[in-house]
């Protein structure tokens, strides 16, 4: 069961009146929050310009000096500025979000980042989660600093620089166990697209981005600048980023997010008194470009607005009346083959739609984007029109003018070619269980083993070069916005499914147990559909529907360690993500080894423990080398009777996995050990039969 802040429902709400004196809002009571929050109704609508985010021009290529850092910001409330994080270049004014970073193909951009972002979070931070600190003895915020991790979404990046979850660092230095390097290098070798950056710590994402850590990537290319040069695209001050977000405040302005304990669960644990982990967030105060509900005034002419929805976990469906479309040209990763007419536009955290809107018939009129999705989407509690269901609004100059832009009918030279799989589909499941305090925990896994958590071992490994397909069954009640990092891929199609559900308990990273499920019985229903003819290019992140199984596929063209996860934040940051790993070097037959690239080297020896355990008759070990070793990978009984050597080689730097088959062995508890180089150690497992 969601606790959800509805403010549509204000009967349900205690008013409380609140001093009336300078940059002071009236207040109301939400259970969510310790202390009373803006009323959403008191805050002026369309009254604030749609601010023009600043643009950077690197389309000849450059390397720049970026820092993640500490500034202030008026979000247009009524109540003046507020404290905020941001990116900007070479320790220059920070402010909300960051500048739009414009790129060209095959001419690379390098990133130095610097986190200057300080000692101390605005946001609760709770510590529960398998978060950026959660492995590092005596961490703290306080003493170490805000830990954080750049990502460029939808970028085709070396491993060394896509921002894994664990490569984070902190002011003062200290670094996650995949941390290489903050020198980050974007190669764009790939086709024009509306990409963006944002902040991707473990555990920690939601907080970071809700502050600001985030902001555009343009990638243009020569198909593109030659649309904008023959008047087939609007450009200059006709193309306008507009990143959608939803935020709570308090009556002074600053920056409000839940931050009540967990409420205790009969037969669960006992919560910290803390603050915890919600299933989403849902902010009822819509921000477009860091201004509550701005306006933007407009020619009566077309205009190509880069759509991108930055909330934590809220979807949209827009909408702007009056007969007026949005004419989608492209999405995610690149323009789609011809130009699409559609009335209502959804898109989920994450996403990206670049799309043309003609103003010529709405001389001295009005538009406003309006929303109507429901929240958790699409199942959720109903949108208030008064609030969350608008968005901006565009009034429309009554002076004609001319327009130059003629759309094309084809938006590439070449149409998009649908993809062959050459390799077996997987068949992953998306879940929704419980953590050890009762609280909702979402979840990732494969058909096969259920559900999973971050640190088990990678069960995806598809070979460099191949191409996959990826079936995902939604077991849940809810929509999810899946990305995978690295690739660009194409939506196959949804179909509705039924399955048999059982539990399945998991040990968590603080040795504590998660519930989750196993899938049996999967019976497909009715036919397959198609994807929408708006989403038909390329995506890097796609709505997933509870009750179907989306497909899509797509090629790994770079070898190393990646990830794949729901974009909604505070889902991925309660275990919905998972590592996946793409390999150039693999043997087949029992006691396969997977190699890594160099890229992503581990900073250190380890052994994980093996997964499944308990287990029958097969499990899986993952270890990782920071160099080239010799290896040894031995299997002992109870007694330390040597059973099977699982390796005996020299093996690359990088993660490695072997699977153990077990089916000539007895039921009872065995130890393998590892010694490569100076390193040693040695866990236990429990086969069970």
């Amino acid at each position: 069961m969601r606790s959800i802040s509805i403010f549509g429902s204000l009967a349900l709400l205690l008013s409380l009146v609140v001093s009336a004196g300078m940059g002071q809002l009236p207040a109301v009571v939400d259970p969510l929050y310790t202390n009373p929050i803006a009323d959403p109704l008191a805050i002026p609508q369309f009254v604030n310009p749609l601010p023009a985010v600043p643009r950077l021009d690197y389309t000849a290529g450059a390397t720049i000096n970026m820092t993640m850092g500490t500034g202030s910001h008026d979000f247009g409330i009524g109540a003046g500025a507020t404290t905020v994080w941001g990116y900007n270049l070479d320790g220059g004014t920070i402010g909300y979000l960051g500048p739009t970073i414009v790129a060209m193909k095959d001419n690379p951009v390098t990133v130095n980042w610097t986190n200057a972002l300080g000692f101390a979070h605005p946001m609760p931070v709770d510590m529960t989660l398998h978060w950026a600190f959660a492995h590092v003895s005596g961490a703290a915020i306080s003493t170490n600093g805000v830990p954080a991790v750049p990502h460029l979404h939808g970028g085709n990046t070396e491993s060394a620089s896509d921002g894994l979850p664990e490569a984070w660092w902190t002011p003062t230095g200290d670094t996650g166990p995949h941390f290489v390097k903050t020198n980050y290098f974007y190669e764009n070798n790939q086709e024009a697209a509306t990409l963006w950056y944002h902040d991707h710590g473990l555990g920690i994402t939601r907080l970071n981005v809700y502050m600001g850590l985030a902001a555009f990537y343009l990638l243009r290319d020569n198909n593109e600048m030659g649309m904008i040069n023959n008047n087939q695209l609007p450009s200059g001050i006709y193309e306008r980023e507009i990143v959608l977000q939803d935020k709570t405040f308090y009556p002074d302005g600053s920056l409000a997010y839940p931050d009540v304990a967990a409420p205790a669960v009969a037969g669960f644990d006992v919560p910290p008194n803390a603050p915890s982990v919600q299933p989403e967030f849902f902010g009822e105060v819509i921000v477009v470009n860091g201004k509550a509900w701005p306006f933007l005034n407009v020619e009566p002419r077309k205009y190509r607005f880069r759509l991108l929805n930055g909330s934590d976990s809220r979807f949209y469906e827009l909408f702007l009346g009056k007969g007026a479309q949005f004419v989608v040209i492209g999405n995610d990763d690149g323009f789609l083959n011809a130009p699409v007419a559609v009335n209502t536009l959804t898109i989920g955290p994450g996403e990206r739609y670049d799309v043309v809107v003609d103003f010529a018939k709405y001389r001295g009129k009005t538009l406003v984007m309006r929303n109507s999705a429901r929240s958790p989407y699409p199942k959720g509690a109903t949108v208030d029109p008064r609030t969350t269901g608008q968005i901006i609004a565009f009034n429309v100059s009554p002076t004609p003018v001319a327009d130059p832009v003629t759309l094309p009918t084809s938006l590439r030279p070449v149409p998009i070619a649908p993809l062959v799989a050459d390799a077996p589909a997987r068949d992953l499941i998306l879940f929704e269980g419980m953590d050890h305090f009762g609280r909702l925990q979402p979840m990732l896994g494969t058909v096969a083993d259920g559900t999973l958590l971050w640190d088990a071992p990678i069960t995806e490994n598809p070979a460099l070069g191949s191409t996959e397909v990826w079936n995902v069954y939604n077991a849940t009640a809810d929509a999810h916005p899946i990305h995978i990092h690295l690739v660009k891929y194409q939506i196959l199609g949804r179909q509705k499914f039924t399955a048999a559900v059982a539990a399945k308990t998991m040990v968590a990273h603080d040795g504590s147990n998660s519930t989750g499920g196993i899938l049996s019985g999967i019976k497909l229903k009715g036919m397959r559909k198609g994807p929408g003819a708006d989403e038909s290019g390329w995506k890097d992140t796609a709505i997933m529907y509870p009750g179907e199984v989306t497909s899509v596929i797509t090629t790994f063209m770079r070898p190393g360690r990646y990830v794949w996860h729901c974009h909604i934040l505070s889902h991925e940051d309660h275990e919905m993500m998972r590592p996946y790993e793409v390999v150039g070097v693999a043997k087949s037959g029992a006691g396969a080894v997977a190699a890594n690239t160099t890229e992503g080297l581990p900073r250190e020896f380890s052994l994980s423990q093996n997964y499944p355990n308990p287990f029958n008759p097969e499990t899986t070990i993952e270890f990782a080398l920071p160099q080239d070793v010799s290896v040894r990978l031995t299997l002992y009984n109870s007694l330390g009777q040597e059973m099977q050597t699982l390796i005996n080689e020299v093996l690359p730097a990088g993660s490695h996995t072997v699977k153990v088959d077990a089916k000539n062995l007895a039921s009872g508890v065995y130890y393998y050990r590892i010694a490569a180089g100076t390193y040693t150690a040695t866990k236990s497992m429990v086969l069970v039969r």
